[in-house]
């Protein structure tokens, strides 16, 4: 085989391993999408992570090995290693690797809560107590307010006979 010839196939060869290894890495994105649910605009700023990363790599591709021409047969056979990729693993490892993520974070919640038994039990009981407590201060308050109220009002009466019996004395 001559050394032109092995060069192609290698060509060939890496740029069906760049095809199947950006698909690989956009399954990175898949699964972080499943632990970690997003909105329009992280997905979207992901995506363009993602398109950036895969465009330079592509780039690197075709500068280093190709002298920076291109050539169809790096588009087919990398279009050809993403197909593969996504057709064989692509959906069992997505599916593999998220739900192992997401039972073992599962996992850690359930130890955290019951390791958090005792501080929320505290929390808790302390609320009551403070809303008890908060409970007959208003009572407290209210008949305060009503005493005082009515001592005023006595005070108030007084107050007027007072100054109408002074009001008397002096005509």
């Amino acid at each position: 085989m001559s050394g032109q010839i092995a060069g192609e196939s290698w060509f060939v060869l890496h740029s069906f391993l760049l095809g199947a290894l950006i698909t690989f890495f956009y399954d990175l994105f898949r699964i972080l999408r499943r632990i970690i649910p997003h909105g329009i605009f992280w997905i979207s700023l992901e995506d363009l992570i993602f398109w950036v990363m895969a465009t330079g790599s592509i780039f690197y591709l075709l500068y280093y090995e190709n002298n920076g021409m291109f050539r169809w047969i790096a588009v087919i056979s990398a279009g050809a290693g993403m197909l593969l990729y996504k057709k064989t693993l692509s959906c069992a490892f997505v599916r593999l690797v998220s739900g192992a993520v997401n039972r073992v974070i599962h996992f850690l919640g359930k130890i955290l809560w019951r390791l958090t038994a005792p501080a929320r039990f505290l929390w808790r009981q302390s609320r009551r107590q403070a809303e008890r407590t908060a409970r007959r201060a208003a009572v407290e308050l209210r008949v305060r307010r009503r005493k005082l109220n009515s001592r005023l009002t006595a005070w108030k009466k007084k107050l007027r006979i007072r100054i109408t019996d002074w009001g008397k004395k002096e005509v």
